[in-house]
């Protein structure tokens, strides 16, 4: 376990927690985490499959009617035609890319991740005992990877690539012959599309499934459908590692969770469900755009404006050359918790901070009166 490390984002919410136990007033910037509800038919789903008996174990790989249904929403959605039999359900992603190392790499072997990048694939890979391969993402480029830097990571030995679009903590999101470059790597391409569904301001996401069909592709309902507690995600594979993902669940999870995958069916199949999702993306731009012009006036540079997902990646070395210190001071003097950028890699992250626009937004406005106060802006 000595190389596994701590998940700063939650050391912070912890302190945050323990400081609102003393009665302090805490604006929250910190947790990735939608503040919606999931739409009323999901929670109607939730209680009617309790009462229908959904209590049980369920097949390893997921209701074949899940599967159906993730299948018919890449049809609707992206065009793409998903074999059923494909799609892997899975207790949300994490075990996904669990799963996904675990089947395509061995213990020594190499995988490239995005530094900056999201902090649990590093240690998904430790525990497998796999290195990671950084590929060093910059703002000047709006931190999206260039090919050659894949190219490179490829030839140090990377035996897979893991890119996300959108981004966490940067909100990048791919262009189209960058996904479809990526898809023609010489070793897999595992593509994590977990913020599908929250783009703005005209950005269209694509899976790499639209360009092969062997790319592995992650998803779920957490982020777009705000149903993080009920742990629902999915792995689409080539038929040949079916069985091989299989087994793993079997061994490990034995199935998802029963009532969660009948709400989940009804999360997809439902329109009211996409209009629901759809509301919630349009109340995030409207924060994102506060929280955007807020930080610029306060101070924080931005190299780039975030098209997908729910994070601002803010450079603050107007005020302080540590981030982390930066964090950790301003909850704690200011009342307003956010992300060390550390959190998220080494590649030039000491000088950043993530905010994240997952509550309203008259607390967001609150937490920027705060920042600007604190720093004397």
């Amino acid at each position: 376990m000595d190389p596994i490390t701590s998940f700063i984002v939650m050391d912070i919410l912890e302190e945050a927690k323990t400081l609102e136990r003393k009665g302090e007033d805490i604006v929250h910037l910190e947790v990735g985490e939608p503040d919606f509800a999931p739409p009323p038919p999901v929670i109607d789903a939730v209680c009617r499959a309790a009462r229908d008996g959904h209590t049980h174990y369920t097949h390893s790989l997921g209701v074949i009617e899940l599967r159906e249904a993730i299948a018919a929403w890449y049809l609707k959605h992206y065009s793409v035609d998903v074999d059923p039999e494909q799609v892997i359900v899975t207790p949300g992603t994490s075990i996904g890319f669990l799963h996904t190392m675990a089947v395509l790499l061995e213990q020594g072997d190499k995988i490239a991740l995005t530094d900056p990048g999201y902090p649990c694939y590093q240690n998904y890979a430790r525990l497998l005992g796999i290195e990671s391969v950084p590929i060093k993402v910059d703002p000047e480029k709006a931190f999206i990877p260039t090919m050659e830097q894949v190219n490179e990571a490829v030839t140090a030995g990377a035996g897979a690539v893991l890119i996300a679009s959108p981004a966490n903590p940067t909100g990048c999101v791919l262009d189209s012959d960058t996904i479809r470059q990526l898809t023609e790597l010489s070793v897999p391409l595992i593509s994590d599309e977990i913020y599908h569904g929250l783009t703005y301001d005209g950005t269209v996401e694509e899976t790499a499934l639209q360009y092969s069909q062997d790319a592995i592709v992650i998803n779920g309902l957490s982020k777009r459908m705000a149903m993080t507690g009920l742990r629902i995600g999915w792995v689409i594979v080539p038929k040949q590692l079916v069985r091989p993902f299989q087994k793993l669940n079997q061994n490990i999870i034995i199935s998802s969770d029963s009532i969660s995958q009948q709400a989940a069916i009804t999360a997809l199949n439902d329109p009211s469900c996409d209009e629901a999702a759809e509301k919630m993306r349009d109340v995030y731009s409207e924060r994102r755009r506060v929280l955007l012009d807020g930080l610029v006036k306060i101070g924080f540079k931005l190299h780039h404006e975030p098209k997908g997902a729910f994070y601002i990646f803010a450079d603050c070395s107007n005020f302080t050359n540590d981030g982390y210190k930066f964090a950790l001071r301003m909850l704690r003097e200011a009342k307003v918790a956010a992300t060390p950028g550390v959190d998220f890699g080494r590649h030039g992250t000491k000088n950043y901070v993530r905010f994240a626009y997952t509550i309203d937004v008259s607390r967001i406005e609150e937490g920027l009166s705060r920042i600007r106060k604190w720093v004397g802006n």
